[in-house]
């Protein structure tokens, strides 16, 4: 009795391991394309819209002026405060000379240099200042979500639209964490648009660092190996992942 007793502990424990190392069986996974240009633009100016002429879904190009503000004051700022350096500057260059002849002393000289440094950093930081009067495109694309119209005041931080571009797109999807057994970047598979039914071939571009403890889950990014046309960001996509040797 007792070595079958073991025997069977033995079939048991054998059983399980088979178990557990076979790989997951596959099953439809879920997710949806993402653009990788995709971004909120806001800005730091309380100012007034004098020049916005675009509507959610309009095209531009890189480097195309987006929006544009009243910067009357600051441009005015900013010509006092060259001013203030310049006038800061003539009167380093005198103590210099009076130093040289002996007539002054290094603190006076010192002193403006202090006051030069200081009209020169609030100069910078003013023409800083205007040239966020204007906001160009980081890159091609369309415009998003509007969440701004010309002749409005501008919120400090508060977001003015989105923009986002249908060239570079990627793909995430939650697969089970099991799957890390035989799933690998550079993996490939078919993935169906759901809202065209089209069928885009892809490939495994990274695995996220983390399991998700909960749901035992894991994310994956993948990206399109063939064309992306008519694909746009936020299409929902499924895909029927087999392991290597279900193939």
């Amino acid at each position: 009795m007792p070595r079958m007793s073991l025997s069977i502990k033995a079939l048991a424990l054998s059983g399980l391991l088979a178990v557990w190392l076979t790989p997951a069986r596959a099953e439809t996974l879920r997710g949806f394309v993402r653009a990788i240009d995709d971004a909120v633009i806001a800005t730091e100016l309380n100012a007034r819209v004098v020049a916005f002429a675009y509507r959610e879904g309009d095209a531009f190009r890189k480097d195309d002026v987006l929006i544009g503000f009243d910067c009357a004051k600051y441009a005015s700022d900013l010509r006092a405060a060259q001013a203030e350096q310049k006038l800061n500057a003539i009167a380093l260059e005198s103590s210099q000379v009076l130093e040289r002849r002996g007539a002054g002393g290094s603190f006076d000289v010192q002193l403006n240099k202090a006051r030069v440094d200081k009209a020169v950093a609030a100069v910078d930081g003013l023409s800083a200042r205007v040239r966020d009067c204007e906001i160009r495109a980081p890159f091609d694309g369309h415009m998003g979500e509007v969440r701004i119209r010309l002749h409005e005041m501008s919120t400090p931080n508060q977001p003015l639209f989105r923009i986002v571009s249908a060239a570079n797109l990627e793909i995430d999807l939650i697969a089970p964490s099991n799957y890390l057994v035989w799933l690998k970047p550079d993996h490939e598979f078919d993935v169906r648009i759901e809202e065209t039914g089209a069928t885009k071939r892809v490939r495994v571009a990274r695995i996220a660092a983390a399991v998700d403890p909960v749901s035992q889950t894991v994310k994956v990014t993948a990206a399109f190996r063939d064309d992306k046309a008519d694909v746009l960001p936020g299409m929902s996509v499924s895909a029927d992942l087999n392991p290597p040797a279900q193939r």
